[in-house]
């Protein structure tokens, strides 16, 4: 190879990672707002009048899932619409996070039959805080229908399995309603500013993932879409910031039947259940044996088959249990990928809270 071809090489890429890629990110950005502000204009406060005079509350989430909520949102109006029950429909599109987190305040959702979210997993997390916080862990309003608009969908997978949006909105039932437990995280035993996980919580590496995923979400992953989120979660998983942190990694999750994408972790528990699995990782052992012990093992239900009979790879721990105490350690949990809570240098409880919030189930 000549000289010359190395230094135009290094021109190309110096050309393509300084000029070309942020131009493309920004002109994709823009684009994203755009789409994001026109989605809004056109949907929200619309009203589909039924023949029912009962009324569902229809939010959607645009952002979610890189624009998916908007990608599918017309089948999912129209997969209403054929329904015998004939609901009118009022649609209340999202514009913010703090916008959904404070929706239960500022309108007023007592008088609908049900509450259809078509978002993320993070967007219902959001939407439940404020009202599961005032009312000590219940939710005082009515049953929730979980739509899969994001990017994972795991909330929507644990209770629905692998159903599409269009199979959910055919066969959930407006008479069967189950309350699901949730996870809620405390510090030094003050209740009023406890936060909810509807799943799962994050310590570690999975937090620097998903805190990674975060920063780019209005710019290369409104752009690419997934690969440009995969890219991102296994460039933390080779290069992770946290080697040093204690613990390495931990991870609380209520549903264990269908977890991470339908997947049965063999631990045998599910939303409705009232215990929690803890997995916790004490060090940073290379990231092929973190992929393999943690997120393969977790998925094929090889790690429950470890717990049980008691052969468990050295450095890693897992517990079954109501509530679990943590002291003496920096953590930052993420809730459902989404609402982050730094608890440096405090006694942090994370339990399960049976019975929480009702959803329409098939």
């Amino acid at each position: 190879m000549s000289p010359y071809t190395i230094i135009y090489a290094i021109i190309a890429y110096k050309l393509l990672t300084t000029l070309i890629l942020p131009w493309w990110i920004q002109r994709g950005s823009a684009k994203w707002k755009l789409r994001l502000k026109t989605f809004t204009a056109n949907h929200d406060g619309k009203v589909i009048a039924g023949e029912n005079k009962d009324k569902l509350l229809f939010i959607a989430v645009p952002s979610s899932g890189a624009g998916r909520a908007m990608d599918i949102y017309d089948e999912c109006i129209e997969e209403l619409q054929k329904r015998e029950e004939n609901f009118t429909i009022e649609v209340y599109v999202t514009k913010s996070s703090d916008d959904i987190k404070n929706l239960v305040v500022s309108k007023d959702v007592s008088g609908y039959y049900g509450i259809i979210v078509l978002g993320g997993d993070s967007s219902i997390t959001e939407l439940i805080q404020a009202p599961l916080r005032r009312n000590n862990g219940k939710w005082m309003y009515p049953p929730i229908l979980h739509l899969p608009g994001g990017s994972t969908n795991l909330l929507s997978k644990e209770l629905h399995g692998m159903k599409s949006h269009k199979e959910i909105l055919r066969q959930f039932s407006t008479e069967k309603v189950m309350r699901a437990g949730v996870i809620k995280l405390s510090t030094d035993g003050d209740d009023s500013s406890s936060i909810y996980a509807t799943h799962v919580a994050f310590h570690g590496i999975g937090r620097h993932m998903l805190v990674e995923a975060e920063k780019h979400r209005h710019g290369m992953y409104s752009v690419f879409g997934t690969p440009a989120l995969m890219s991102l979660i296994l460039k933390t998983v080779f290069s992770p910031p946290n080697k040093d942190e204690s613990p390495y990694f931990a991870l609380l999750i209520a549903s264990t039947r269908n977890f991470a994408g339908g997947m049965d972790s063999g631990f045998g528990m599910d939303l409705f259940d009232d215990k929690l699995v803890m997995l916790h990782a004490k060090q940073y052992n290379g990231p092929f044996r973190y992929i393999k012990e943690l997120m393969i093992n977790m998925g094929t239900g090889e790690l429950a088959r470890q717990y049980f009979t008691s052969t468990l790879p050295e450095g890693v721990e897992v517990k079954i249990g109501e509530k679990f105490t943590f002291k003496d350690h920096d953590f930052h949990f993420i809730l459902d990928g989404t609402s982050t809570v730094s608890q440096k240098g405090r006694t942090v409880t994370v339990e399960s809270v049976q019975e929480s919030i009702p959803y329409f189930v098939l």
